[in-house]
């Protein structure tokens, strides 16, 4: 016994060398802002005016998931185990129908003390489970085809279905990101040049169908066979002042928030919009309002910087990732950070339609925050085993 934790503190003192400390610091500085910023959306609201204690405790059992999955081999997680995650959670995908909506949605897993977001999960084993499908092809020399589309788009496609029939529109648009993002690195280059071409005409298309033409727009969305609220999402998009006072009211008081905190904010926990409860859901999709009305354009864009440092660091090992899975994974990662970052801060500032997506590692929410620190521990994993080690 003794002979065996000899070796394995030997292990760690080699390896803590190669330990990302910098891809831990933006995570730590992003940490501080969200506590502050829950704390001070819902101090002032009944019923969860303590929920800044329960992130809290989040973040403190998240960073240790982050140090286990860190020191945990990534190259378990191929093979075997990444698809076995994944058909686990497609039947938590299932099982959620049996649980109560909460909010109109059938999205958690509701046990005694304890509930879950499976939608969650599914993304961390979806982008174990692509990169270990792409790694195969690699190695085997195959390139993108119709088989490998027709693979992908299926693993991909059953837990997107089973999302968005909960109905969670965000999480399911998530998981196109997160394909879309390992896509790009998996594509040759014509192909790819013929994707991000497409990709570039159809949000052109988007924008200018948005700016110039809005009544039309809007008359074609309430002729389209969706459900209400999605519609309503959508019509905010192209013209938040439709209806400031109903379907447009998040949307308008989250811009409010965000303009009244001009350069250097109104100060913590001194801001009318949010501690006035102006701004509903304000704790989750809309965090980034509170950040901005009280800590300014300053503080809203030192949150961004750790964010684009964040994925810089994971970018760079991605880089130099010692093989085809962590390289996928990585890409699959930064693509999910990425969307979501870019989706609900646009969302904020009416940019981009609401769709329920979450800011990582800020919005409140112990599932999200548990998977999303995971993903992070599995990219320092690949990190700290990059180099063989010298004897």
């Amino acid at each position: 016994m003794e002979e065996f934790f000899s070796k394995n503190i030997s292990w760690v003192k080699r390896r803590i060398w190669d330990f990302d400390f910098l891809m831990v610091l933006p995570l730590i500085g992003i940490s501080i802002l969200s506590t502050l910023a829950i704390y001070s959306a819902t101090v002032n609201r009944a019923g969860i005016e303590n929920q800044y204690k329960s992130e809290i405790i989040w973040q403190v059992l998240s960073y240790i998931s982050l140090i286990v999955f860190t020191f945990f081999n990534y190259r378990n997680l191929k093979n075997q185990l990444s698809w076995i995650g994944y058909f686990v959670t497609i039947l938590l995908l299932l099982v959620v129908f049996a649980f109560p909506a909460k909010n109109g949605a059938h999205s958690w897993i509701t046990l005694p003390g304890f509930q879950f977001q499976p939608s969650e999960f599914a993304k961390l084993f979806l982008i174990l489970t692509i990169s270990d499908y792409m790694e195969k092809a690699k190695e085997k020399g195959e390139t993108f085809g119709f088989k490998h589309g027709f693979v992908i788009l299926s693993v991909m496609f059953v837990p997107f279905a089973l999302t968005l029939a909960q109905p969670a529109l965000g999480q399911a648009l998530v998981m196109l990101g997160i394909t879309g993002a390992m896509m790009i690195l998996f594509l040759e280059r014509k192909q790819l040049a013929v994707f991000l071409i497409i990709l570039a005409i159809l949000t052109g298309f988007i924008f200018t169908i948005r700016t110039i033409f809005p009544d039309q727009s809007v008359h074609f969305i309430n002729n389209l066979p969706v459900m209400k609220h999605q519609k309503q999402r959508i019509i905010t998009f192209i013209d938040p002042n439709a209806d400031p006072k109903g379907i447009g009211y998040q949307v308008t008081q989250g811009i409010t928030a965000v303009g009244s905190g001009q350069l250097f904010g109104r100060g913590f926990a001194n801001a009318g919009q949010t501690q006035g409860n102006w701004v509903p859901e304000q704790w989750t999709d809309f965090i980034f309002s509170a950040i901005g009305e009280e800590f300014g354009f300053i503080g809203s864009s030192l949150l961004l910087f750790l964010f684009f440092f964040l994925l810089y660091r994971m970018i760079q090992l991605g880089l130099n990732a010692p093989d085809y899975f962590s390289a996928y994974y990585i890409a699959g990662v930064v693509g999910m950070f990425a969307f979501q970052i870019i989706e609900n801060v646009g969302m904020n500032l009416a940019i981009m339609p609401v769709a329920g997506i979450t800011l990582p590692f800020v919005s409140y929410g112990g599932t999200s925050l548990l998977t999303n620190f995971i993903l992070v521990g599995i990219v320092l994993s690949i990190g700290i085993r990059r180099k063989k080690l010298s004897f």
